[in-house]
């Protein structure tokens, strides 16, 4: 039995478990952009108004994201864990200092752990990134930003950390449009020491990335709030 020989919503379970699959199985990273409807549609062999309900369940389960006019980008490999809407409610700051925290220890395993195929996509986030910096573009500069550090987390082949890193997405987008769209990129933004994270990266150097990390953290975070000195308390 084929999907489309079966009732409209049971196409619609099976089409959401299909993309669970998939997702589950790193078809798309987190941060990246879904095929476009209509190329979903024939891979799962259903219609596109099934593939847009399963996209709406996945979207309202944490999964997904869709942005208006860009398309629908992937937030978690697996469901998100209850402890999310923690995350969308808590302090801004507070929620980079655990960024911090996640993201350093990444950094350190990608360092360790990093293939050609991780280093050509960081590469390739970087220059997008830094292409759309110099143009001023906030919400591509933003995007092109957690791209490059979804690479590097994904870059520490630990899927947990991945996740927890794409729990974080939404807000940390939110934040970052609101700061950039009102202020200087150069003064939230430290273009170097995300150079010096690829660097190190590539080096194999653990403390390196570390201390990348750091750099890039507290700049930004400076940018949030202008009166922190660093993320530490």
């Amino acid at each position: 039995m084929t999907l489309s020989s079966l009732g409209r919503s049971a196409l619609s379970e099976l089409a959401v478990e299909q993309l669970r699959e998939h997702l589950a199985a790193g078809a798309w990273p987190v941060g990246a952009r879904l095929p476009a409807e209509a190329e979903l549609a024939r891979q799962l062999d259903v219609g596109r108004s099934t593939v847009r309900e399963a996209v709406r369940v996945l979207v309202h389960a944490g999964q997904l994201e869709t942005r208006q006019g860009s398309g629908t980008y992937v937030r978690a490999l697996v469901p998100p864990p209850e402890w999310e809407p923690r995350v969308r409610r808590a302090e801004v700051l507070e929620v980079y200092e655990v960024r911090e925290a996640l993201e350093s220890q990444a950094a350190r395993l990608a360092a360790l752990r990093r293939t050609d195929d991780d280093l050509d996509r960081i590469d390739r986030t970087l220059q997008i990134r830094e292409r759309t910096r110099a143009a001023g573009e906030v919400e591509p500069f933003v995007d092109a930003d957690l791209a490059f550090h979804a690479a590097v987390v994904d870059a520490a082949h630990n899927v947990l950390l991945s996740e927890m890193f794409g729990s974080f997405l939404s807000v940390l987008r939110a934040a970052l449009i609101e700061v950039v769209a009102g202020e200087v990129i150069d003064r939230i933004d430290s273009a170097g020491a995300h150079a010096a994270l690829r660097d190190a990266i590539r080096a194999r150097d653990p403390a390196g990335a570390v201390a990348a990390t750091h750099d890039n953290v507290t700049v930004t975070a400076r940018g949030l709030h202008p009166d922190t000195r660093s993320t530490d308390r």
